[in-house]
């Protein structure tokens, strides 16, 4: 009798076997992994939260997780894991790997007492049959340099910095812009030298960082991509990171980086859908925007999420919740808000709603809305106000964002 394929094992990653998990991680990407690299990220990796499978010694899936701070509405924040590094060997698909490793991750984010988990996905259908929706969209834009603004604000109290100027100033801006948007996450102190630091691998070709400050009110990190077409300039200014406080620094900070010289264009990935430039500028011809990758978000302690974020009405929802991945979350939930601040308690009761813990993960930042996945067939609504109400419950008052991959 021939012998089946081996079971990968699962376990942990340590600093020596760190090399090996990421030439498996670069190789499922088609990336090249270098000993430099590998320096870099013991700035910020999180060892003990790194999950990898072998096979016969060889590393063949990987994933693992950070530990994150995320705003949520009208409330300071929650912890959140978020998902990172995930990838298996073409080999070894198809065989409940990713399913495994998943189980453990959200089994070690509950044991840490996160409640919700978050997750930039490549490709986001593997990821709605694990509980996770997209709850924060974002957009693509491109800004030709002509547009023009309403307003251009104090453009000349914006001022390069080096990158120990930029780390001293940039981290207190972005916390305090991030408290105000549901979403966003905290930044740890080596979280900050991975957004900083600018080695050459990582420039794919593009020039050097460079780090405009507004003072206390805004920053904004971004490279110039020169190009040359018919002998003109052709370059492309590609914006990493611009964080503001106000719309008048939001503008400031726009004009500054578009008008950057031998650029023809500005290009920045994962922007908020409220950004206040779609509304800045007076010929939006020039500005062209399209879908980005959302944020993936997922409840892991169900009646602990919808605890943890405040809310602006008050009301009573019964939730009948659908959640295969985690059977603890599977139920009839009763929702009472009452002066903002909520109870979740299991009950025997008839739901006034009926969806799965992906689209709850989906409308809980407010970023999605409920009644649009009722139109869609993917909620039951006995009560057929029940989906408007989730909604008018789940409203933020600003869109929700997070812009920084991990």
């Amino acid at each position: 009798m021939t012998a089946g394929p081996a079971v990968p094992r699962l376990h942990g990653v340590d600093d020596g076997s760190l090399p090996d998990f990421m030439r498996a991680f670069d190789l499922t990407f088609g990336q090249i992994g270098t000993p430099e690299r590998v320096d870099r990220l013991r700035a910020w990796i999180e060892l003990d939260r790194l999950v990898a499978a072998s096979v016969s010694g060889q590393v063949v899936a990987t994933s693992g997780a950070f530990s994150f701070e995320m705003s949520l509405p009208f409330a300071s924040s929650a912890p959140c894991a978020g998902i990172t590094l995930v990838s298996v060997r073409a080999d070894q698909r198809r065989r409940g790997l990713l399913t495994r490793m998943m189980g453990s991750l959200l089994d070690d984010a509950s044991e840490r007492g996160e409640p919700l988990a978050a997750l930039w996905a490549s490709e986001a259908p593997i990821y709605g049959r694990f509980g996770f929706g997209p709850a924060a969209p974002t957009l693509n834009l491109e800004i030709e340099r002509a547009v023009r603004f309403r307003t251009e604000g104090p453009v000349e109290d914006v001022v390069l910095v080096d990158r120990a100027d930029a780390g001293s100033a940039f981290p207190a801006l972005y916390e305090a812009a991030r408290r105000t948007r549901p979403g966003t996450m905290g930044r740890s102190d080596g979280w900050w030298r991975r957004e900083l630091d600018d080695p050459d691998d990582r420039r794919e070709g593009a020039g050097e960082k460079r780090y405009a400050l507004l003072p206390g009110r805004g920053y904004a990190t971004y490279r110039l991509r020169a190009g040359w077409g018919a002998g003109v300039p052709d370059g492309t200014v590609e914006v990493l990171d611009l964080v503001t406080l106000d719309g008048v620094a939001n503008a400031a900070l726009w004009r500054f980086v578009i008008d950057t010289d031998l650029s023809v264009r500005t290009r920045a990935g994962r922007r908020p859908v409220d950004d206040p430039l779609l509304v800045s500028v007076t010929d939006p011809a020039r500005l062209h925007a399209g879908h980005d990758w959302p944020l993936q978000l997922r409840l892991v302690d169900l009646p602990r999420a919808l605890t943890s974020r405040g809310y602006r009405v008050d009301d009573t929802l019964v939730l009948g919740v659908h959640d295969a991945f985690r059977p603890a979350n599977q139920g009839t939930w009763r929702l009472v808000v009452e002066g903002g601040v909520a109870t979740c308690e299991p009950t025997d009761g008839p739901a006034d709603l009926e969806l799965d813990i992906a689209t709850l993960g989906a409308v809980f930042l407010g970023g999605q809305r409920t009644t649009t996945f009722a139109a869609a067939g993917q909620v039951t609504a006995p009560d057929r106000s029940a989906p408007a109400r989730l909604d008018r419950l789940m409203a933020a008052d600003v869109a929700p964002w997070h812009g920084g991959m991990f």
